[in-house]
């Protein structure tokens, strides 16, 4: 893509430095003509009846009221979506927290009942005879 766009500025028409090329004529007339169709639109022209259905491009309008369900449940997903995302975030933190606490208080208890263990260690508890009969 490098290779064919440094084609392209290697051999298009160079145009001297103050004028304007052609292709950015071309595109301010365009965006100008947006603009003024942009300006000149009037909701109330455009849903009168006989402009509606004969002049007017009514396609944009159909496409809008068939879509309208499926783009506001898209909107509501996305919503919802990201909004559990961040539940989800702040609940595997807190439960992380709740887990350092745990392990905290065990490490402690652990640390207290080592203190309290006899110097050669607990002797292991016998039941019956100490050798076979």
């Amino acid at each position: 893509m490098a290779l064919r766009l440094a084609a392209l500025r290697r051999f298009a028409k160079s145009v001297p430095l103050g004028l304007p090329s052609p292709q950015v004529v071309s595109l301010k007339a365009s965006v100008k003509n947006l603009g003024d169709s942009v300006k000149g639109f009037k909701v109330s022209k455009y849903f009168e009846e006989k402009y509606f259905w004969e002049k007017a491009n009514v396609g944009p309008f159909f496409l809008l009221l068939l879509f309208t369900p499926t783009i506001y449940r898209s909107l509501k997903d996305a919503y919802w979506t990201r909004q559990l995302r961040k539940m989800n975030t702040e609940e595997i933190i807190s439960d992380r927290y709740d887990w350092l606490k745990v392990s905290m208080i065990q490490d402690e208890v652990e640390a207290e009942l080592l203190k309290q263990v006899p110097s050669g260690g607990i002797q292991p508890l016998q039941l019956g005879a100490a050798s076979p009969p």
